[in-house]
């Protein structure tokens, strides 16, 4: 037991265990390249959904290496900022010594986020023609009402609007997108990323659901303040004295 917590609280554990996540993601970078119409799924999918279903271990190794270093490092740094803020100091080292560690929780958090996304989230691109009726998942679906698309003085596209009605169970609520002007419905994000007005109209949403992403804003909102923290009890209580 002694020996696991000298290994979790070492800064030399943290240091080879970057240095090996480093090297795996330039190893696996390496496979890249050869299985381009194999990875073209990993950014259209939640990260273990898509590990899942991807199934070829000989090509995706590297991808379970980095999560279990990433796991790993999660758990090191976890024990750090325990060890850290039970230790006692002086009220004068009081910021200094706090704000790492508020650095170390948003660090945690944006992993959790970020965790949470991979393994609970969802992404749909959902092609609708007008008039049409489209089941998203379980019993929310998605109609397209109308379309229309402003175009300039060269007659190029300068602008479009889908308009929609989200079902979820029989609520209903009408959304309206822009293409820089997403609407989000419960726990879900409705995205346009085109439409057409010819011969049909008919446009292209893309539906999220990213479960991790409050806990990802909250660990980086922590992150800045630990920073602040820090420079602050560094430089201006360190120039006061």
């Amino acid at each position: 037991m002694k020996l696991l917590m000298q290994f979790l609280l070492s800064l030399k554990t943290a240091f080879w265990l970057f240095t090996a996540f480093i090297l795996i993601l330039f190893v696996g970078s390496l496979s890249l390249p050869g299985n381009l119409a194999f990875f073209s799924g990993i950014d259209e999918t939640p990260l273990f959904p898509w590990l899942f279903a991807a199934g070829t271990i000989s090509i995706i190794w590297w991808i379970y290496v980095m999560i279990a270093m990433l796991a790993l490092l999660a758990v090191s740094t976890l024990f750090c900022t325990a060890e850290a803020l039970l230790i006692r100091s002086g009220r004068q080292a009081f910021l200094l010594k706090l704000s790492p560690q508020v650095m170390h929780i948003g660090v945690l958090f944006i992993m959790l986020g970020h965790l949470l996304t991979a393994s609970m989230g969802f992404k749909m691109d959902v092609l609708l023609k007008q008039g049409e009726v489209k089941v998203v998942t379980g019993n929310k679906t998605l109609l397209l009402q109308d379309v229309a698309v402003r175009k300039d003085r060269q007659r190029y596209d300068a602008d479009w609007e889908a308009m929609l009605v989200w079902d979820d169970g029989g609520r209903t609520q009408a959304a309206s997108l822009k293409p820089v002007h997403p609407r989000y419905v419960g726990q879900f994000g409705l995205y346009s990323k085109s439409v057409s007005i010819g011969p049909k109209k008919t446009a292209l949403v893309r539906v999220c659901r990213d479960p991790g992403a409050l806990w990802a804003l909250l660990g980086g909102l922590l992150l800045s303040a630990g920073g602040t923290g820090f420079l602050y009890g560094k430089y201006a209580t360190g120039s006061a004295a």
